[in-house]
């Protein structure tokens, strides 16, 4: 933000001024000076064109000699009684003077200068719409919320009724002398600054801003006028302030505007944000800071994976559907609250796209169709591969949403007793839906359980998303952070912790139920070797079992493991190390003798490459497996071995 700040100024001319050549009418040029001796006076008064700087009873604070744009902070209290006007929704406005030193300031006084005053007005009174009284009646007594009867035609005609506005008092407020003194071009004034200038069109000059700052000003701080108040202590504060601080406040009190008028952020949300920054700890807070700029991120990283992992999968596996399915519900039940509320445009675009999405991951953890038997359209419904009735992950989660069933359903209905008995709705579909959307908030955590469930019968964590889990956890982490920046009660406080525990128990899960990466999967490959055959020797020949004979392990000494010990397979496997051979170089085929399959080398480059001692070492080995299998013998006789190969033997 300073930097675009910065920019703004040396585009506009802040940086080293007007050129030499330049002419004094293309550019506005200040009429006072830095630190200039001046004379400041403040005066209230109930009318909006105050002239009258001669009543004294006007007056409200007044300081003399005071260094323009490099005072130190000074500051006074004043105690206000509010006039009839006041109390009744009538304005009350401050009139805040800047004079040269021994200039007069009256208009009336024969040696007036009017390029020696400079004045800005300002209203003390700002106007808000009442806080809404909660709508709805009692749906089996009949009363709303304060004991009277009522209907919901009633409350209907009273949600009708347009909001009244009342009166708010500005107890606290900062006067700044802003340090510009910058010769700006006729048409290149930022927006942000010229908005608070006063410029005098005919001589070319702007007179000395003045800002009232009420950035800090929260709207907790503001006091409701009517008849009861009589007497208000005002504090005021005069100080200066710097070019890039006043830009930074003004285009962020812009920005705030722009986006309540846009739907995009809601009443109070600006006065929570300031909240963090006056009371939030300053370290606390920049940590916080930091890592919300990840959040962002996080979360689009989040979005990418759980799409990319939902878009190619076939099977289900592993995975728990009915937890999908109720996430779905979940997901909608939030929208339509949100939708049947006052919500900001944002927010609502973004639960509205999330529970696209969660429709969407159903049709891939299930098969939907349209059933036109009833000749009317409706969703049909079937499991896919990997989750059937024979299936364990099926099994194991219709146990687990079972017995999830056994806790939230009594809780359920005891919430929705409690909400009919004791509160107010606006009818029975919000009473509905405040009643699902109290359980979803309320419990929502609990529906990953039945995924820890499966996880635990089939001591497995493979089929889980783990990257996009990751990132959840990040974000859940950084909203751990802004629990304790944000205020909020402390129960609701510690509740942001709950989904910690289960992503907890999920990392356990994933220590405990490790893969084990030297277990042959379903087509025979290893996807990571054992150590001990790592420094294995030079390949060997290897036969392959028809069933009938048991299998061999092949040790260290005896060299690395290189074709399947399946028979069925196709004629050419490859052999050799295919990290450390050449892939050009002809690999050997499988051969069959004496009702045996065998591997014929041919021309294979692996055993040329050898090393004498070792090839004869090997050559000794091959001498006494031929002795003990004489099928073998034959089918080396039929082998061509290279020329070193048969001298070393």
């Amino acid at each position: 933000m300073l930097a675009i700040f910065w920019v703004i100024k040396q585009f506009f001319g802040g940086a080293g001024g007007p050129p030499k050549s330049a002419v004094r009418s293309d550019y506005y040029w200040p009429k006072f000076n830095r630190s200039e001796s001046v004379d400041f006076y403040l005066y209230g008064s109930d009318s909006a064109g105050f002239l009258d700087v001669a009543d004294t009873s006007k007056l409200i604070w007044s300081e003399t000699d005071v260094p323009l744009a490099t005072t130190p902070d000074l500051s006074t209290q004043y105690m206000y009684h509010p006039s009839k006007r006041v109390q009744n929704n009538g304005s009350f406005y401050l009139y805040a003077y800047v004079v040269r030193s021994g200039k007069p300031l009256d208009r009336k006084a024969a040696n007036f200068d009017p390029d020696s005053v400079a004045v800005k007005q300002h209203e003390l009174i700002t106007f808000l719409p009442k806080a809404k009284s909660k709508q709805g009646i009692n749906l089996l007594s009949g009363q709303d919320s304060s004991g009277n009867q009522s209907t919901h035609a009633e409350q209907a005609e009273l949600a009708a009724v347009p909001r009244e506005y009342i009166s708010y008092l500005k107890p606290n407020l900062t006067i700044a002398m802003v340090d510009d003194f910058t010769k700006y071009p006729k048409n290149g004034i930022p927006p942000p600054i010229a908005e608070h200038m006063s410029i005098d069109p005919v001589a070319m000059e702007y007179y000395p801003t003045l800002f009232f700052n009420e950035f800090w000003l929260l709207r907790d701080y503001l006091i409701p006028m009517n008849e009861t108040v009589t007497a208000i202590p005002l504090h005021f504060t005069l100080s200066s302030m710097s070019l890039w601080k006043f830009s930074l406040f003004s285009q962020m009190d812009q920005a705030f505007s722009k986006q309540q008028s846009w739907g995009a952020m809601g009443d109070g949300e600006s006065d929570e944000f300031k909240r963090v920054l006056l009371e939030g700890n300053p370290i606390f807070l920049g940590l916080t800071f930091f890592v919300s700029l990840l959040h962002s991120v996080f979360d689009f990283f989040a979005f990418k994976n759980d799409i990319g992992f939902w878009k190619n999968k076939k099977s289900v596996e592993g995975l728990s559907v009915r937890s999908i399915a109720i996430n779905c519900f979940c997901q909608m039940v939030i929208f339509l609250y949100l939708l049947d509320n006052e919500t900001s445009t944002v927010v609502l675009c973004s639960a509205g796209i999330g529970t696209l999405i969660e429709f969407w991951k159903v049709t891939k953890a299930m098969k939907v169709s349209l059933d036109w038997s009833t000749g009317f359209p409706l969703p049909k419904f079937e499991d896919k591969a990997g989750y059937n009735s024979a299936s364990e992950t099926k099994r194991h989660d219709a146990d687990a949403i079972r017995y999830l069933s056994y806790v939230l359903y009594p809780i359920l209905v005891c919430y929705a007793g409690y909400a009919l008995l004791y509160q107010t709705h606006r009818s029975w579909y919000s009473f509905v839906l405040n009643t699902f959307v109290g359980a979803v908030y309320t419990f929502g955590f609990i529906l990953m359980c039945p995924q820890l469930y499966i996880n635990y019968k089939l001591k497995s964590v493979a089929a889980l998303p783990w990257r996009q889990m990751t990132y959840k956890f990040l974000n859940t982490i950084v909203d751990d952070l802004f629990a304790f920046v944000i205020k909020m009660p402390w129960l609701h406080r510690l509740s942001v912790f709950r989904d910690d525990l289960v992503f907890l128990v999920y990392i356990y899960q994933r220590w405990a139920y490790r893969v084990d990466k030297r277990r042959p999967n379903e087509f025979g490959y290893v996807a990571e070797a054992d150590p001990e055959e790592i420094e294995g020797e030079a390949p060997q020949l290897v036969p392959l079992t028809d069933g009938t004979v048991d299998k061999q392990p092949i040790t260290a000494s005896e060299g690395t493991p290189l074709l399947s010990d399946r028979a069925d397979e196709g004629a050419h496997q490859l052999v050799g190390d295919a990290s450390g051979s050449d892939p050009s170089v002809e690999r050997g085929e499988i051969s069959t003798l004496d009702g045996e399959d065998f591997v014929d080398l041919g021309s294979n480059e692996i055993i040329k490459e050898l090393e004498p001692e070792r090839t004869s070492q090997h050559g000794g080995e091959a001498a006494q497996a031929s002795a003990a299998a004489p099928t073998v013998a034959q089918a080396l006789d039929a082998m061509r071995f290279p020329t070193e190969a048969k001298k070393t033997k």
